[in-house]
């Protein structure tokens, strides 16, 4: 009996010994989601860029770019395709072996590659042509960054719609489609990425390979007599056009004010910019493609005029000192404060701060689209040169200066407002579509977003162009990441207390907003369940909205 007793403890102590070393090389991994940063962030990075799903280098922030690597590897992997690095994400990926690696595409039953682009990923970029091209402008036209023809050629229209796609996604914008591009697009279409949606939607192209976007309708016109405007162009016009109809198109826009180039019968980047202002002016869907809607409109009798443009001096010493200069995204100093200054005497919407943030970078994506330059967002020797010219165009109809006094508004008291739980009393009384309208009671101003999507906080975005320069004056003339606390007025009429932010982050679904992506929009959690799920932004949220709590009623909130 004694016998038998000592040898079920040493099985015991044996099964317990193999069940430490086991839990010993479990490791289990802390949960990564977009917005965090550090070590464990920096080793996930580079855990990606080792099985090429992430290009560049590895700096500690989950951004837009992670997280797009992110999804495509989860999806490859056949785990939740989230963007979240959880445990399970975590392990596979720090496990995987080289049959893992991003290269390879999966197979499906059939052994047929799968993928929008079939698992070639070589570069595509300017000049090329043939059907690859014509799966990335199919792609491009399913996620909204392209509008043109299906006509399997890389000209500028594809190569902007790239360069759009790149931003949207935070890689370099360089306009030319390489792996990890390509990589985010597929990732990007989500249930629609596979060979054989990308085959149904060349196969389902209009003739001719035309996009099926519908333009808003153009109000009733009447055409103006045909002794005034001889020759009158009755096919479309695009981009690579030319012949005596464009240079009818050049003259009568240069007529109303939105041409400024030489009428030269060849349909450039200076046409389209001036094609789309006009289109833009009365509200037809602005592709820069004179189309039969946009010519009807556009040789009426009562086609709208250009508005006048601000001026600036010609300054050439100026346009010296920038022979040599490239102020981008991150740049700062006296250059970038006179590029700022300059773009604000012409009317464009930006701060003065000296730092080129992402309004400087809008707006001077704004001024190169409204003068027929490359639109890159990089204001490099040309689009300075042209800016400190003095020959060059402000804003266009579709951006004007913020009149004195907008948004400024009579919030409510503090007793209106209420402190409600996002998942219990919120979350459930919204749809994706509505509109909130914001307060931010330390400036008095108010703007309106849009709702986008709803998870463990809002998704959305503002609602025109004027909601965003409203919240960002609010923000300081700057976009950041930096909260503060808001009242937030709900569609059924209640106002809520709540905190948000104005840096524009992944994908926005309104297009002519000034604002390239979405926000958040933060309500009450518990702490406890926040501390689990979004340790870092959102547990700071939290805190701002509490903080404020106090501020308004004197009472803790745990």
């Amino acid at each position: 009996m004694n016998r038998r007793r000592t040898v079920f403890a040493a099985l015991i102590l044996i099964l317990g010994a193999w069940l430490a070393v086991m839990t010993a090389g479990a490791e289990t991994y802390p949960k990564l989601r977009p917005g965090d940063s550090g070590a464990e962030v920096r080793r996930m990075q580079q855990a990606l860029i080792d099985q090429g799903y992430l290009s560049g280098r590895a700096d500690g922030k989950f951004g837009p770019a992670t997280e797009a690597a992110v999804r495509t590897f989860q999806r490859r992997n056949g785990l939740k395709v989230d963007g979240i690095a959880g445990s399970g994400t975590l392990a596979k990926l720090y496990g995987a072996s080289q049959a893992a690696k991003a290269t390879p595409v999966p197979k499906r039953s059939g052994g047929v590659a799968d993928g929008w682009f079939g698992g070639n990923y070589r570069k595509m970029e300017p000049g090329q042509t043939g059907r690859r091209i014509q799966l990335l402008q199919a792609a491009l036209l399913r996620l909204n960054f392209y509008s043109g023809l299906l006509d399997g050629k890389y000209g500028p229209g594809t190569r902007n719609a790239v360069s759009d796609f790149q931003r949207s996604a935070g890689l370099t914008r360089d306009g030319k489609a390489g792996q990890q591009t390509l990589l985010a697009i597929e990732a990007r279409l989500g249930g629609s990425n596979t060979s054989e949606a990308a085959s149904k939607a060349l196969r389902g192209a209009e003739t001719g390979g035309q996009a099926t976007a519908k333009p808003t309708q153009a109000p009733a016109v009447t055409p103006a007599p045909a002794s005034t405007v001889p020759g009158i162009p009755t096919r479309t016009l695009q981009s690579g056009s030319s012949g005596s109809d464009v240079r009818t198109l050049q003259t009568r826009l240069a007529q109303l004010g939105f041409f400024h180039g030489t009428a030269d019968g060849v349909y450039g980047s200076a046409t389209q910019a001036a094609v789309t202002a006009f289109q833009t002016a009365c509200r037809l869907y602005a592709d820069g493609i004179a189309g039969p809607k946009t010519l009807a409109r556009l040789f009426a009798a009562d086609a709208p005029a250009a508005q006048p443009a601000a001026t600036l001096k010609p300054d050439p010493q100026a346009i010296e000192e920038s022979a040599d200069k490239y102020l981008t995204f991150g740049s700062t100093g006296s250059a970038v404060t006179k590029l700022q200054n300059a773009l604000l005497k012409l009317g464009y919407s930006v701060g003065t701060g000296g730092k080129y943030d992402s309004m400087t970078r809008s707006a001077v994506e704004a001024f190169q689209r409204r003068n027929g330059l490359y639109v890159d967002g990089i204001a490099g020797p040309n689009t300075l040169a042209i800016l400190y010219s003095g020959n060059c165009a402000g804003p266009g109809p579709d951006i004007t200066p913020l009149p004195a006094g907008a948004g400024s508004f009579a919030g409510p008291s503090a007793g209106q407002v209420k402190l409600l739980h996002w998942f219990n009393e919120v979350k459930p009384t919204l749809k994706n579509g509505q509109t909130l309208l914001v307060y931010d009671p330390a400036t008095g101003l108010a703007w309106n977003l849009r709702i986008l999507s709803r998870g463990r906080h809002c998704d959305a975005e503002p609602l025109t162009l004027q909601d965003t320069q409203i919240m960002v004056r609010a923000f300081g003339n700057r976009n950041t990441w930096d909260q503060k606390a808001v009242y937030v007025r709900l569609p059924s009429g209640v106002w809520v207390l709540g905190s948000t932010h104005d840096m524009p982050h992944l994908s926005g679904s309104i297009k002519d907003n000034g604002f390239n992506g979405h926000l958040c929009v933060h309500f009450l959690r518990d702490m406890e369940e926040c501390m689990k799920n979004d340790p870092n932004y959102g547990v700071a949220n939290q805190k701002t909205i509490r903080k404020k709590w106090k501020e308004m009623t004197g009472i803790d909130v745990p």
